[in-house]
């Protein structure tokens, strides 16, 4: 075991050629020490102190913890009545996002499999692992037949393919992690907040920042995006006591990532949009107020689109317009 050991840390840690892709990514991920900033040790308890100050009406109104992700403060700030009508709805796994949850198995087995596999061996463990676990993903994917296996293997070891040709190979000298749980809770539970990052590197060092959060897209660029790596910002600082030095979406085909400095300014940016998306959502909850509805591109595939009023005047205009 000693020399399995021996041999896997000097394989990760070796320094291999990086193609120039690999090395923009390396430069715009690794930040410099002399660019880390240095936190007050008062900052979490601060900022746990402002939330639950501006919280602390609304938790006698509720009957059940209310659990707060991305998903659900990304959707009260964009169409409510959107948000609304898929909560009605039973979930339903479709390939699309198969295609998503088999390519984040295969770089949480490539950071912790060894000897390293090829992208067709991690896709292969990956399935053979999720189908393992019995759920309802499990499920959906012996419901597929061959073909449509088959064609998510390859767009999924497609994907795989250009992230290992350019991102830089994960060294354990990075501390990388994989799906890593962060959980936040206010007034005793009343209030959870809660994330999971797809991808981390680096750590702190006391109260100076050294952690990368990033987020790993398999499809386009938009910019609820940003607001949802700053809200995982904010659930680092207050898990941890120390910010990430960096927020970062990687997009997987394009093979490029985009990259924020994570300073006070910013993290007071994301407390402010939580607390008005608990406000929001403790309403909505509680049938105090109608949702409002915001039209958008979303509409295309809304469920209550054809009795809204405002998102048919858009989808009218988007289609004189030519919008895709």
């Amino acid at each position: 075991m000693a020399k399995t050991r021996d041999f896997r840390t000097k394989g990760h840690d070796s320094n291999p050629q990086l193609t120039p892709a690999q090395q923009a990514t390396l430069d715009l991920i690794r930040l410099p020490n002399d660019d880390r900033l240095t936190h007050p040790s008062t900052l979490s308890s601060q900022i746990e102190a402002e939330l639950e100050q501006a919280t602390a009406d609304l938790v006698d109104r509720l009957d059940e913890p209310l659990w707060i992700s991305k998903r659900q403060l990304h959707a009260v700030n964009s169409c409510e009545a959107l948000h609304e009508a898929q909560a009605d709805e039973p979930f339903v796994w479709r390939i699309p996002m198969t295609r998503g949850q088999i390519f984040h198995k295969c770089i949480e087995l490539s950071v912790h499999l060894w000897p390293k596999r090829s992208a067709t061996d991690l896709v292969d463990e990956a399935i053979a692992s999720i189908i393992g676990h019995g759920d309802g993903l499990a499920e959906f994917l012996t419901s597929l037949s061959e073909v449509e296996l088959a064609e998510i293997r390859s767009e999924v070891t497609a994907l795989i393919q250009t992230f290992f040709d350019t991102f830089p190979p994960l060294r354990s000298g990075w501390h990388p992690t994989t799906e890593l749980p962060r959980k936040v809770l206010l007034h005793r539970g009343k209030i959870v907040l809660q994330g999971r990052f797809d991808l981390t590197v680096g750590r702190p060092e006391e109260l100076t920042a050294g952690r990368v959060v990033i987020e790993l897209k398999t499809g386009r660029s938009v910019p609820h995006h940003l607001d949802d790596l700053r809200f995982y910002a904010l659930l680092e600082t207050l898990v941890v006591g120390v910010p990430p030095a960096l927020i970062a979406s990687f997009y997987v085909d394009a093979g490029r990532v985009q990259v924020e400095h994570v300073d006070e300014d910013l993290l007071r940016a994301a407390t402010l949009r939580t607390t008005r998306g608990i406000e929001r959502l403790v309403e909505l909850r509680l049938g105090e107020t109608q949702a409002l509805k915001r039209p958008s591109g979303a509409c295309k595939w809304c469920p209550v689109a054809e009795s809204c009023a405002p998102g048919q005047a858009w989808l009218g205009e988007a289609k004189a317009n030519g919008a895709w």
